[in-house]
């Protein structure tokens, strides 16, 4: 009979549910108990199969799933003898009954075939009592391993602690002092085997957190869902009109991506830019959002990076001006208490209607309202919601939706400039302004879904 591969089985039969269902992250309890039943019928078919079931690699049978992944059992090789295919409670067993404790007079090979149909002869009976009197099989002790081992990585994962191939042989070779697998190395052909059967692949950090940061995650998600909370129940009370989230962020002046298509094998890829310095020098957008009927404030905020953080009689009057773009500079082309003030008195307060809730970060500026109440109109009924520290990623709607979408149409301008040789300076003051300009119409029109 040919042999049958189960995961093309298995394969095969999610192509044919794939259209009527949808792969959820975190399965059901009844989603599980189902997968028992359906597991549990299987191999009582493998075991009824006139094929039988091997194990395509030594250190990979016999092993239960892990809490990490569903175990797929894998198919026979016909070649491996059949003392490898049962396991030591398998082997206790027949071992027990071949030595009928009762007659105390060990039973023929037929009759103990017909009750431990994988036993072929007398001298694989005479090799099972001697590993059941040894202890474990080296199946068994290279499941014991792989069982340490991958408890002692998962554990580290949880910790957040690099690991590397090293330190899973280490683990192995500590485990084996143990176990005592005669003659086990943990060698790559093994520890590869290992990842594979886990999952683990080798993947770049993208994040360093601390020990007390780990720590403090429970109190920053409680924080944030505190957070989430008042602001409900301010548009509950108010309606989503009066909500604005106002905050700063930073745009180099000229903006590239940091991936490119190249040609497969090539291992320095150069891209061009017009000036190396204006990759690192950036300006400051100031934002502010509404879930209500209007989604931006009508001027945007510009803070360039100027020398002498003033523009020059001759700059302020031939740079790029329009309606709704406020530009101001600074020495280092980030925003300042001062202004902060004046966004607030000449941008955000001449567009409020009656009621303002102000929701921003815990940047120490927004937070020290005692000059901003000065600049509030009488007739302005103001009210400012601080987002705690370190959820604003999670909480506040300009981190986590709007900016992205602004660089990533600015990327889109400036790439285009880059790939069509035009003859334009991407971080000179006029062009920053235009983009500026394109940027923010394009996502304030009707038609936006932002």
């Amino acid at each position: 009979m040919e042999s049958i591969n189960l995961l093309n089985v298995i394969k095969l039969l999610e192509w044919d549910y794939k259209l009527h269902y949808r792969i959820d992250d975190f399965p059901s309890e009844a989603d599980r108990q189902f997968k028992d039943i359906v597991k549990d019928f299987i191999d009582s078919k493998i075991t009824q199969s006139v094929t039988p079931v091997y194990a395509v690699e030594e250190d990979l049978h016999g092993t239960e799933p892990s809490s990490h992944e569903l175990y797929i059992p894998r198919l026979p090789n016909p070649k491996l003898p059949v003392d490898q295919l049962v396991n030591l409670e398998y082997k206790k067993r027949a071992v027990t009954y071949w030595r009928n404790a009762v007659k105390k007079k060990r039973l023929t090979l037929a009759t103990v075939q017909r009750s431990f149909g994988k036993v072929t002869s007398i001298r694989q009976l005479y090799d099972c009592e001697k590993q059941v009197v040894e202890g474990d099989s080296r199946l068994d002790k290279l499941k014991a391993l792989r069982l340490d081992v991958g408890k002692q990585f998962f554990l580290a994962k949880r910790k957040k602690q690099v690991v590397k191939d090293l330190d899973l042989r280490r683990w192995a070779l500590t485990a084996n002092e143990t176990v005592n697998l005669a003659g086990f190395t943990a060698s790559p052909d093994w520890i590869g085997k290992l990842k594979q059967y886990y999952g683990i692949v080798d993947r770049k950090i993208t994040k360093f957190v601390t020990k007390k940061s780990v720590q403090e995650a429970p109190h920053v998600k409680e924080s944030a869902e505190a957070c989430v909370a008042l602001v409900r129940s301010r548009i509950a009370e108010y309606g989503l009109y009066c909500l604005w989230n106002a905050d700063q962020s930073g745009f180099e002046y000229e903006m590239r991506p940091g991936r490119t298509l190249e040609t497969a094998g090539v291992k320095h890829v150069e891209a061009i830019t017009q000036s190396e310095n204006s990759m690192t020098h950036s300006y400051t957008v100031m934002m502010a959002v509404s879930p209500g009927r209007r989604k931006f404030l009508p001027v945007l905020f510009l803070t360039l990076k100027e020398e002498k953080g003033v523009f020059g009689p001759i700059v302020s009057r031939t740079m790029f001006t329009a309606d709704n773009l406020y530009v101001t500079a600074s020495k280092s082309g980030k925003m300042t208490k001062k202004l902060y003030l004046e966004w607030s008195g000449k941008v955000l307060f001449p567009h409020m209607e009656e009621r303002c809730i102000f929701l921003a970060d815990s940047w120490k500026t927004f937070i020290d309202q005692d000059s901003v109440i000065e600049l509030e109109p009488k007739e302005l009924q103001y009210e400012m919601l601080t987002i705690p520290p370190k959820v604003t990623g999670q909480s506040q709607p300009l981190d986590v939706l709007c900016f992205r979408m602004y660089k990533g149409c600015f990327k889109k301008i400036s790439d285009f400039v880059f790939l069509h040789d035009l003859p334009v300076q991407v971080h000179n003051r006029d062009v920053v302004g235009d983009c500026t300009l394109c940027c923010i119409n394009s996502f304030s029109r009707p038609g936006s879904k932002i």
